[in-house]
């Protein structure tokens, strides 16, 4: 890509599909240079799985995959779509059929350890290689859609915290020439080397954390892009795409500006009033009277300090506007990153519902700090911003009445069961969100399920992806759970205070002016 410093407007990388492609594209076509269309790189197996099994509208996933077939000589992309497509959609009642549960097992299919012996070795553990094809096949697409037509800057958001699918769904998009990884919620330190390594298509080694693993104990995955489809992926040189962080505060900054390995080449510094997952407040967790965490002066970034490390930062979080951009700009930001006013555009992938009932509360007059509040809803244990919305995972009587699954599980937690006589663990996979004896039966303390609500359920309904399920005789479908920051202005701007819809092309013009 060019000069990342001339980037003045990252269109940030926003739930499931919430930011995707059509949304992306939109982005990077206004201002090339100045902007940059992110897609979220979360849940995308599922997302393109269910896309198929709807009949695939316009034809794009197709396309897309036909397309990965052609530039590399493969038959994964069709492969995938004799498995899952379904002509003309599947009937409005029948299921999802799901795709394959990310589970690691050993290297030679075991779930089953010896207890640690003192060796520093690390214990390898793999996916299936149908999981790691699917991957990359749909870090590809997604990116591919996003590029085509135009040479604006296309970058890929992740969760550092679901690790398992990062560096497969990272080289499919790199496969597509993605401009540029953005990674949060989570120390990503490693990563940006992970990605210079793929850029030459080199194997490479991440840690996994496990749970109740012995002293020194470690469990890595690994990915040789030469083992897969035949190597047929690892014949195409690629582009290097810039490495950006998230991050809340300066310490986190400064650890990985000065990291063993490789730093990044520029941060976000994301304050907690942003949308999604946020850090959790600093010290001793402290609620208010409505439950939400408190932060306080200690969860404020020392800007100065970043500034003199003399690497490229955007803000994010409540910047959203033409004063925003230039507040950044005075502080000595290279621009700003911009979610939530991105997620009500009409090219957003959030459900069309949604955006109206959302619209609706702004006409009706409800203040922002009753719309969104921040809960600790996620299995994951960081603060969520969520949309206080009626008949959503919001409610705490649809939570109640609805059966708690872990049928997806990208929010799961790996461990090691109790040793057995012989001293023979377990690995299991558990989610807070779960069943509550299941989390429990998996070494879970009870009182961590409290609150806990079903993240990758609730995001795919919220962008029409969501699983149909039977209650009381009625076929319906999951419970959607909507985000966005704690600033709506830029929203209640744009809308004429939830009047009117809008576009991208004016967020784009409203920022930068």
């Amino acid at each position: 890509m060019g000069n990342l410093q001339q980037i003045k407007l990252i269109q940030g990388g926003m739930g499931v599909y919430v930011s995707n492609w059509r949304l992306a594209r939109a982005v990077a076509m206004e201002r090339p240079g100045e902007t940059v269309g992110t897609v979220s790189g979360t849940a995308l197996d599922v997302v393109f799985v269910r896309l198929l099994q709807l009949g695939d509208p316009g034809g794009h996933a197709r396309r897309a995959f036909a397309a990965l077939d052609a530039k590399f000589d493969t038959d994964v992309g069709r492969k995938i779509c004799d498995h899952y497509f379904i002509e003309g959609g599947k009937d409005p009642d029948a299921r999802f059929r799901s795709a394959p549960m990310q589970v690691v097992r050993s290297e030679d299919g075991k779930t089953t350890f010896a207890a640690p012996n003192g060796s520093s070795a690390p214990t390898p553990l793999t996916l299936d290689s149908g999981i790691i094809e699917l991957l990359i096949a749909t870090g590809f697409a997604e990116v591919w859609l996003a590029k085509e037509g135009h040479d604006g800057n296309i970058f890929i958001n992740f969760l550092n915290k679901i690790d398992l699918p990062l560096i497969y769904i990272l080289y499919g998009a790199m496969l597509a020439g993605v401009d540029g990884v953005i990674v949060g919620a989570g120390n990503p330190d490693g990563l940006p080397a992970v990605r210079s390594s793929l850029t030459r298509h080199e194997k490479v080694i991440r840690t996994l954390p496990v749970l109740y693993a012995g002293p020194g104990e470690q469990f890595t995955i690994s990915f040789d892009p030469k083992e897969v489809a035949g190597g047929a992926f690892a014949r195409t040189p690629l582009q290097r795409p810039a490495f950006l962080a998230i991050a809340s505060l300066e310490d986190l900054v400064s650890a990985l500006a000065g990291s063993d390995s490789e730093a990044p080449d520029g941060f976000i510094i994301e304050h907690h009033t942003a949308g999604g997952h946020n850090a959790n407040p600093s010290g001793p967790l402290k609620r208010d009277d409505e439950g939400q965490p408190i932060y306080s002066e200690r969860d404020e970034p020392n800007l100065a300090i970043i500034r003199d490390l003399g690497i490229p930062f955007w803000l994010a979080g409540g910047y959203g506007s033409h004063s925003g951009l230039q507040e950044a700009l005075a502080a000595g930001a290279c621009g700003v990153q911009v979610g939530s006013v991105f997620a009500l555009t009409e090219e957003s992938g959030m459900k069309p519902e949604y955006r109206t009932a959302v619209l609706k509360e702004l006409r009706n007059g409800t203040d922002d700090a009753a719309l969104v509040k921040t809960t600790l809803f996620s299995p994951t244990g960081f603060s969520f911003k969520v949309v206080q919305l009626k008949d959503t995972l919001s409610d705490d009587e649809v939570y109640e009445s609805r059966r708690r699954i872990c049928d997806i599980g990208l929010l799961q937690q790996r461990g090691l069961s109790k040793p057995d006589e012989d001293g023979t663990r377990t690995l299991f996979q558990r989610c807070a969100a779960a069943p509550v004896d299941s989390y429990v039966g998996n070494r879970g303390i009870e009182r961590n399920t409290d609150e806990r609500r079903c993240l990758c359920n609730g995001l795919l309904a919220s962008v029409g992806l969501g699983q149909v399920k039977k209650i009381s005789g009625e076929w319906t479908e999951e419970p959607a759970i909507i985000t966005l920051g704690n600033r709506l202005d830029g929203i209640r701007r744009l809308s004429r205070q939830g009047q009117t819809p809008y576009h991208v092309q004016d967020v784009v013009n409203d920022i930068l002016a």
